[in-house]
């Protein structure tokens, strides 16, 4: 009988990793795990290479273990998108992204409503260059978590709360005084948001916010929109 040609051992291991697993899908690559120890092995050390990944397109898919399973080996990993990943992202599991990605940078969790206080409070506190974080529709999330930004992500640039009913002005104050080097904040349809929690981007000289995101914010006046277009502050209020 002819042998089978294994093509593990023609190719070095470079090719899989840097040239075929990446034109895989995620599931794919999950599935190429079960092959033979080889190719669990070619995966692992393709997952200990990323710096991005999204696995929002398979959002019911993803669940705590599909994902440990991949950041556990992810060390490196600067960017990551889980919106409405919520089978994947609770306390447990983002703690542990949080413990063991501490390089990241973009976080998007969107739409994830097992999302607690204390899980931001861990991406804040380890993961020191996080510039991007997206919790829009993470209803879990409160004031708790603000602060937690406010006080540890000193290098937040963007930062995305639309639909958090939880967050209020002193949340949103807290950010607004303490992360000069935040550009975009979206706070649309958190109702309980007002003129008083947004004062310290139009009082604070050293503030460089451009966009401001303020859709469904009754609190929100005319007048005091006028104060922040005067500081340079982009509002969107339509959509």
């Amino acid at each position: 009988m002819e042998e089978r040609l294994d093509i593990c051992s023609i190719l070095p291991e470079e090719v899989f990793i840097f040239y075929i697993l990446p034109c895989l899908t995620i599931p794919d690559i999950a599935e190429c795990k079960l092959v033979s120890k080889t190719w669990l092995r070619l995966v692992r050390k393709y997952y200990s290479c990323l710096r991005e990944l999204d696995l929002s397109p398979w959002d019911c898919m993803v669940t705590e273990d599909y994902l440990i399973n991949i950041i556990k080996h992810a060390k490196i990993l600067r960017s990551l998108r889980l919106a409405k990943c919520w089978r994947a992202c609770n306390t447990v599991s983002v703690s542990f992204l949080a413990e063991t990605c501490s390089r990241l940078q973009v976080v998007n969790l969107s739409h994830c409503g097992s999302v607690s206080d204390h899980a931001v409070q861990e991406l804040a506190v380890k993961c020191r260059e996080l510039r991007e974080i997206d919790l829009s529709s993470c209803y879990k999330i409160t004031d708790c978590a603000m602060w937690a930004l406010a006080d540890h992500a000193e290098r937040l640039q963007e930062l995305y709360v639309s639909s958090v009913y939880g967050v209020t002005d002193y949340g949103i104050s807290h950010i607004g005084f303490k992360l000069p080097s935040l550009q975009v904040l979206d706070v649309s349809y958190c109702f309980r948001v007002s003129n008083k929690g947004l004062v310290g981007f139009v009082q604070t000289d050293n503030y460089h916010l451009k966009s401001l995101r303020i859709k469904g914010c009754s609190k929100i006046t005319d007048d005091f929109i006028q104060k922040l277009w005067a500081a340079g502050v982009q509002v969107n209020n339509m959509f």
